[in-house]
């Protein structure tokens, strides 16, 4: 682990507009405070805290984050003691890959299991159990795991590298009806973000994945499908662990091998 110890304790008035402008664009707007050598900002849209330092103004650069799953999710080169309170840090060598990293935290950080599921839960509190607040409730949910969809895959299609919005699904692995609970129904790692062709043919259980993220299609995908699909050349897409019980489920329960 590369250690934090050698950030700055008073940083130049340039240095501070730069990490302030890495925060900034990136969806921490509330801040800075300072304190130990740390930068700390706060998002109004996310939960959780960042705390940015330097070395020097050349960098390397870090980031201290305070959300236990964002830290885990993160697959950066760890470096440590994170700020107090936070759940660990992490070190950019350039500035741009400092803004990569905040970037990735924030899509996290609005996109990981309890935020959507806090956030639907808050919309749908003061609805009942009728017919109609059922369906209400049915399109809330789906439209905030599509918003958490849209930050988690970085508003592009993994396969096709679409990113026109209205081009968009939110495709459901384990499908909205076979979900146990609302936290599987808006878990982000139930889902992937895709065009509308890749999205029909996942929903009708035409292709799936295997744990590496490589397409499988089925015996009944035909000939035309596939090539509009480009199956021979289709992408691995990048999972993590947490993509895989949502991915045996939906080999097991929706993919049509033959």
């Amino acid at each position: 682990m590369i250690s934090t110890e050698g950030r700055l304790a008073n940083y130049p008035f340039a240095l501070l507009s730069e990490l302030r402008d890495a925060a900034n664009e990136h969806g921490y707007r509330i801040g800075p405070e300072e304190a130990g050598g740390w930068i700390f900002f706060r998002s109004a849209s996310a939960p959780g805290e960042i705390a940015l330092a330097a070395a020097s103004a050349n960098g390397p650069f870090f980031v201290s984050i305070s959300l236990q799953g964002v830290a885990q999710a993160l697959h950066y080169n760890a470096a440590g003691p994170s700020a107090k309170g936070h759940a660990g840090a992490f070190m950019f060598a350039t500035r741009d890959a400092l803004r990569t990293g905040v970037q990735a935290t924030y899509q996290l950080s609005v996109s990981l299991p309890d935020f959507p599921l806090e956030k639907y839960e808050r919309a749908v509190s003061g609805l009942g159990e009728t017919e109609g607040a059922r369906v209400q409730k049915f399109r809330i949910g789906q439209d905030i795991f599509r918003e958490a969809l849209i930050e988690f895959w970085n508003g592009t299609c993994p396969l096709s590298g679409i990113s026109t919005p209205c081009l968009l699904r939110a495709s459901h692995l384990r499908p909205w009806s076979h979900c146990e609970t609302d936290s599987q129904r808006l878990d982000v790692h139930n889902g992937l973000l895709l065009s509308p062709l890749w999205d029909a043919a996942v929903d009708a259980g035409l292709v799936t994945f295997d744990d590496s993220g490589r397409v499988l299609p089925s015996d009944r995908l035909e000939d035309a499908a596939r090539d509009a699909l480009n199956i021979n050349t289709a992408p691995i897409i990048k999972l993590s662990e947490r993509h895989l019980r949502y991915l045996s489920y939906h080999r097991s329960h929706v993919w049509v091998r033959v």
